[in-house]
């Protein structure tokens, strides 16, 4: 039989379960279009315009398979600086706000939601979470993670993804106008 305690804390474990899937779910739903969408540019660069089975392909077989975010986000900065400048010049920071989203998204995926005694026993969960993850030094940390710094880094994601929009746009055009 549970005490009073232990219900109020499993009761407050599962309102901190929600949010953590509502706060970094919805972070992590906008980073993974981010992926999907870096994907399809590349596509479009290596692969003929029209055969649209053939680029999906190439999408499934070779860049979600084979290539890790980082080495995805490498590659499309080596296109865009090699193939296609005057777009990198239009977003000089683009592959720094990339870098910045892979490198908080992997920390986000990889830290673990606190549900300890100690942290409901004190809790006021009106809109944070709280993470534990190791440090580079292998240090056990914690940070509490708010509603405002998702809706920051989730505009964050807004903004690279519109750039992207339309880098995606100009490269497919150019594409289509040299295949012509």
């Amino acid at each position: 039989m549970s005490t009073k305690h232990e219900q109020n804390n499993k009761a407050l474990a599962e309102k901190l379960h929600q949010r953590d899937s509502m706060m970094r779910g919805s972070y992590l739903t906008d980073v993974s279009s981010l992926e999907s969408l870096i994907r399809d540019i590349i596509s479009h660069h290596f692969c003929t315009p029209g055969v649209e089975e053939k680029r999906q392909q190439f999408i499934s077989i070779l860049l979600e398979a084979y290539l890790f975010k980082a080495s995805i986000t490498d590659l499309l900065e080596k296109i865009i600086s090699n193939d296609y400048p005057d777009l990198l010049k239009e977003y000089p920071r683009l592959f720094e706000d990339l870098r910045r989203i892979n490198e908080y998204s992997a920390w986000l995926y990889s830290a673990t939601l606190d549900t300890s005694n100690a942290f409901l026993d004190g809790v006021e969960l009106d809109d944070a979470i709280r993470l534990t993850y190791y440090d580079q030094n292998g240090s056990k940390r914690q940070k509490d993670i708010t509603k405002e710094e998702i809706e920051e880094r989730l505009s964050d994601c807004s903004n690279v993804h519109f750039a992207l929009e339309d880098i995606r746009s100009e490269i497919r055009d150019r594409i289509l106008t040299n295949s012509k």
